[in-house]
């Protein structure tokens, strides 16, 4: 049993979850899933501390902790998105972060960033 299924019991969107560790595991993520988390994660560590992070959420919004940021979105921020990218740093603040609905847009982003 893959950790996000352990740590998910319920979630509805492990296909996805699996293309995406799919196509990255080479750059060295890795299923970091832990279930006191709103959802499944990857993870890849970085010098210093530094992570690159994706976060994939429930497909099902009754799922999600964040139902009404994926429908009308944060003021501030935007309409949260079904995947989320980011950078994170030593002391677990994002310093960058990209939303995306469309899988492919998001593993071709990570890989850019990965071998840039």
């Amino acid at each position: 049993m893959k950790p996000y299924q352990k740590e998910f019991a319920d979630f509805d969107n492990g296909e996805a979850f699996d293309k995406i560790l799919a196509a990255i595991e080479a750059h060295g993520f890795k299923d970091c899933s832990w279930h006191n988390d709103a959802m499944p994660c990857i993870i890849s560590e970085l010098d210093h501390g530094f992570q690159q992070v994706i976060w994939v959420d429930y497909k099902d919004l009754t799922k999600s902790e964040f139902p009404e940021q994926r429908l009308i979105g944060w003021d501030s921020v935007g309409r949260m998105k079904q995947f989320m990218f980011g950078e994170r740093d030593a002391d677990g603040e994002y310093t960058e972060e990209w939303n995306y609905d469309d899988i492919d847009l998001l593993i071709s982003h990570v890989l850019k960033v990965m071998t840039s």
